[in-house]
C-alpha cells in the first residue's frame, strides 16, 4: 500500500469513529427519550421527572451539537473533495435539518430546567410525541447523509466496518 492510500484510510477511519461515537450518542439519546416518554405522575423510580427530562434535553443538545459542529463538518469536507453534486445534496439535505434543529432547541428551552419542566408536565408527552416525530425525520435524513458521502467515498478495499 502506498502512503496515499494509507493516508486516506486513516483518514476515513478517523472519520469512521467519529460517526460511529456519534451514531452511539444517538442510540443514548433514543434510551432516554424511552424513559422520559413512560414517566407518569411526578416521580419515576423515585427520581423527580424533570431529572429524567434534563438528563434527555443534556444528551439531545450534545447529539444536535456533534451533528452541526463535528460529524456534519467533516461529510461536507468529503462531499466538496469527491464532486459538486454530493455536495448539492448535502446542502439539500442540512437545510431540511433545520425543522428538527429548531423543534429540538425550542424543546431544550422549554424543559431545560427543573421549574419549567415541573411547570409543563401536563404538555410533556405531547411535546415529546412532537420531537421524536422530528427526530425520526432527522435520523433518515442523517443516515443518508452518512451514507452518499462517507460509503461513497471509499473505495471497496478501504471500507471500514
Amino acid at each position: 500500500m502506498t502512503v496515499e492510500s494509507n493516508e486516506a484510510r486513516d483518514e476515513w477511519q478517523r472519520i469512521e469513529s467519529l460517526v460511529n461515537h456519534w451514531l452511539e450518542e444517538r442510540r443514548r439519546l433514543l434510551y432516554l427519550l424511552c424513559a422520559v416518554r413512560g414517566i407518569r405522575g411526578l416521580t419515576f423510580d423515585g427520581v423527580p421527572v424533570h431529572y429524567r427530562v434534563q438528563q434527555f434535553c443534556q444528551v439531545l443538545m450534545d447529539y444536535i451539537s456533534a451533528g452541526h459542529f463535528e460529524v456534519y463538518r467533516e461529510l461536507i469536507s468529503k462531499a466538496r473533495a469527491f464532486n459538486s453534486e454530493n455536495a448539492e445534496q448535502v446542502g439539500r439535505i442540512l437545510q431540511l435539518l433545520e425543522d428538527s434543529t429548531d423543534e429540538a432547541l425550542t424543546f431544550n428551552e422549554d424543559f431545560a430546567s427543573p421549574e419549567s419542566c415541573d411547570a409543563q408536565l401536563d404538555s410533556l408527552a405531547l411535546r415529546l410525541s412532537n420531537l421524536l416525530e422530528k427526530l425520526e425525520e432527522r435520523f433518515a435524513l442523517e443516515d443518508q447523509l452518512i451514507v452518499s458521502i462517507h460509503q461513497r467515498g471509499l473505495s471497496p478495499g478501504m471500507r471500514v466496518h
